[in-house]
């Protein structure tokens, strides 16, 4: 599930970055095409059904999907797509799966005594990691760690991810995503990643999505078993503890320490909201007397 979601908010900030670098296609706008109706129970979407324009207005169907792994049905479950969204849309239709993790069986083809089917597949655990960082690919750094050359170069595109011009926002979403991604090659890195990053990535709009789809394993402490850090806590208090934890570290960055009364008042606070205004104050607030006025009219717990 996790891995959906890192997929869902990369293709959502960074679209036209991936169909233009991944699958050299000269695009200059793109939009997501709205789910088709599930005529049977068998019957999905494709993972991100994209509507491209090039430079000379030129519409192509792109039906795009990001497997972290090779599944033997997956040609067949395109070649579906293909032809539903086909009849509904027309025109021209590109096919591709973004592989993340190495398979022997894995093949862009499907042949049987009556189809010969081709489609794009990209193993993205192929492509060379230097690259995206000499040319300062943000949008391609979370794909770091699974790429060739990348373990050895993920530190490299934390720093460039957290120095980076974009809004903290996107910031945050980048660094989650590489996290998550992380995951899938090293059983240290996400847990690195994370205590380097935990006081942005708690930003991430990925934290928001997992909870939604009802994820129990807290990512303030471990977004998933390999991130060898507080798995066992659910995600609110996950979530609680992080937050309370970095306004402490901003705190004593600024002024030199936290004073126990502040550090007691926080943990008592257990509202998400409450503690993500305190996280930001912590780090704009001009003295511990102003943050502690503030924190002081904060209602108290129910």
């Amino acid at each position: 599930m996790h891995y959906d979601i890192a997929a869902k908010v990369l293709l959502e900030k960074c679209r036209d970055e991936v169909l233009r670098r991944l699958l050299g296609l000269s695009v200059v706008e793109s939009s997501m095409l709205e789910e088709l109706p599930q005529e049977t129970v068998s019957v999905k979407r494709a993972d991100f059904p994209i509507l491209a324009t090039d430079e000379a207005g030129h519409k192509t169907l792109v039906l795009l999907e990001m497997q972290s792994r090779w599944e033997r049905d997956i040609p067949l479950r395109l070649l579906e797509y293909r032809s539903r969204y086909l009849r509904k849309y027309g025109g021209e239709a590109i096919c591709c799966v973004l592989l993340l993790r190495p398979s022997g069986k894995a093949a862009g083809r499907y042949d049987d005594s009556e189809v010969r089917f081709r489609f794009r597949l990209i193993p993205i655990y192929q492509l060379d990691a230097r690259p995206i960082l000499e040319e300062r690919i943000f949008c391609l750094m979370p794909f770091v760690p699974i790429m060739k050359h990348g373990k050895a170069l993920t530190q490299k595109a934390d720093e460039l991810l957290y120095g980076s011009p974009l809004p903290r926002e996107d910031k945050a979403d980048m660094l989650t995503i590489m996290t998550i991604l992380s995951g899938l090659v090293s059983r240290e890195l996400p847990g690195k990643l994370l205590a380097r990053r935990r006081d942005i990535m708690i930003e991430s709009a990925a934290y928001d999505l997992i909870k939604q789809e009802g994820i129990k394993e807290g990512l303030a402490s471990g977004l998933q078993q390999g991130l060898q850090q507080g798995i066992q806590q659910g995600l609110q208090q996950g979530l609680q503890q992080g937050l309370r934890q970095a306004i402490a570290d901003n705190l004593e960055a600024r002024f030199g320490m936290a004073p126990e009364g502040i550090v007691q008042a926080i943990a008592g606070i257990e509202d998400i909201p409450t503690l993500k205004r305190l996280h930001r104050l912590s780090s704009t607030t001009a003295s511990l007397d102003e943050f502690k006025q503030t924190l002081n009219e904060q209602p108290p717990t129910q």
